[in-house]
């Protein structure tokens, strides 16, 4: 059976926007994350991980997104993530929406874009204190998405 490929986006030294790698590097240690699931790092390049993507049967992406919404919001984004490009704010050469319209082009595995909300993204490691301490409701979150 395919796995569950889950990866998190972002540059853990640009604060809020690594929230994606954070979120990850949690999620691969929660007990209670289902067997069938692969939880993987991505960095900023979405792309550079087709291969794994095609070997699995979902893939779920978690990504920073700069809007009005609380700090720490998840919002989940399945066949038209399109209608963030507007105003998705990120610091990735080729943004998540772009890099997933690309690849549903060549993947079978259905993409979920897991967008986490950011007030901002600045030098500095780490998250602002607002969102770290949503950080287990956001992994309570992804887990929910994937049972």
């Amino acid at each position: 059976m395919k796995p569950v490929l889950v990866i998190g986006l972002g540059n853990p030294l640009m604060g809020d926007e690594g929230v994606g790698c954070h979120v990850a590097e949690r999620l691969s240690a929660d007990p209670r994350l289902p067997d069938r699931v692969e939880v993987m790092s991505g960095g900023t390049d979405l792309l550079r991980h087709a291969d794994r993507m095609e070997r699995a049967s979902r893939v779920i992406v978690i990504d920073a997104i700069a809007d009005k919404a609380e700090p720490g919001t998840v919002t989940v984004f399945g066949d038209a993530p399109a209608v963030l490009e507007n105003r998705q704010e990120d610091a990735h050469t080729l943004s998540a929406v772009q890099a997933i319209q690309l690849l549903r082009m060549t993947l079978a595995a259905p993409i979920t874009l897991l967008g986490i909300s950011i007030t901002r993204a600045g030098f500095g490691p780490g998250l602002s204190p607002r969102l770290a301490a949503r950080m287990p409701a956001i992994v309570d979150r992804v887990l929910g998405e994937l049972r």
